[in-house]
């Protein structure tokens, strides 16, 4: 089964979701003018599975998905498209909002 670690933010009331695969989870990500520190505050969270984290991302105002896996359950679930996928150090990203 394939892990995750989910950090739970609020902004005005509202769930902010942070999901990174868990084989990333701590890492520093950069690409030229870009980094992702997936050790930061933001990223730190708990462990779940890909049910777990379905059900958050159903109900998220925001999502920030670091990973292969993380983008995956996004695009499966119609949250994001392939085409919206950033890569930096080659790891898949993808952000969206909620309207």
């Amino acid at each position: 089964m394939r892990g995750f670690i989910v950090a739970q933010h609020s902004s005005e009331g509202r769930l902010v979701l942070a999901v990174c695969d868990s084989e990333i989870h701590g890492k520093m990500l950069e690409k030229k003018d870009v980094a992702l520190d997936l050790s930061a505050r933001f990223y730190k969270g708990e462990e779940m599975d890909e049910i777990d984290v379905e059900k958050l991302m159903l109900h998220s105002y925001t999502i920030h998905a670091v990973g292969k896996n993380a983008v995956a359950i996004m695009i499966k679930l119609n949250l994001g498209a392939k085409e919206d996928v950033k890569r930096v150090a080659g790891v898949p990203h993808l952000q969206i909002v909620s309207l």
